[in-house]
C-alpha cells in the first residue's frame, strides 16, 4: 500500500512539472503573437488594430518622450502617419522584429526585442536623390499583462540602436 501511495505521489508531482511547463510555454507563445501582432500593425491602416493590443493605461516611452494615456498617444501616431502618408503617398513601410526575449514572472511578462522600421521611398524622393530605403534599427522594451485572460501591453520603451 506505501508503495502504491508513494509511486501516486510521485506520478502526481511529475504531471504537475508537466502541466506548469505546458503553460508556461502558451503563456510565452501568446506573448510573441501579441508581439508580433504589435510589429504586422505598424501599418498605415494597422494602428486602429494595434491599439485593441494595449491597455488603456498603456505607458509608452519614444523619442524621450512619455505618454501615460494610450488614447491620446494612439491618437497622436495615428494622426503622425496619416500626415506622412499624405505627404508622401508613395512611400512604403515594412517593420520587422528580430532577437524576442521573453521572460514570465505570472501574469507578468518582460519582453525585448529590435524592431527594423524599413521605409521604402516614392520615385519623386528617389528621383531627388535619395536612397530608396531608409531603415530605422530600434530597440524595444515591453511589459505585457494578462487582464481578463488576455496579454495586453502595459508598457512600450522605443530606443534608437543606431
Amino acid at each position: 500500500m506505501k508503495t502504491k501511495t508513494s509511486g501516486s505521489i510521485y506520478l502526481v508531482a511529475l504531471l504537475s512539472f508537466f502541466v506548469a511547463a505546458t503553460v508556461h510555454a502558451d503563456d510565452r507563445s501568446d506573448v510573441e503573437a501579441v508581439i508580433n501582432k504589435y510589429i504586422d500593425t505598424e501599418t498605415a491602416d494597422g494602428l486602429h488594430e494595434q491599439a485593441k493590443l494595449m491597455s488603456k493605461d498603456r505607458t509608452y516611452i519614444s523619442n524621450g518622450v512619455r505618454y501615460s494615456n494610450n488614447d491620446k498617444s494612439m491618437a497622436l501616431q495615428i494622426a503622425f502617419s496619416d500626415a506622412m502618408n499624405n505627404v508622401y503617398p508613395d512611400r512604403k513601410r515594412i517593420t520587422t522584429v528580430e532577437d524576442i526575449d521573453i521572460r514570465l514572472n505570472g501574469d507578468a511578462a518582460i519582453a525585448s526585442f529590435y524592431r527594423v522600421v524599413n521605409t521604402f521611398r516614392g520615385a519623386d524622393e528617389i528621383r531627388a536623390g535619395k536612397n530608396a530605403m531608409n531603415p530605422s534599427y530600434q530597440t524595444v522594451s515591453m511589459a505585457l499583462f494578462k487582464i481578463d485572460g488576455d496579454w495586453k501591453i502595459v508598457h512600450t520603451h522605443i530606443s534608437p540602436t543606431k
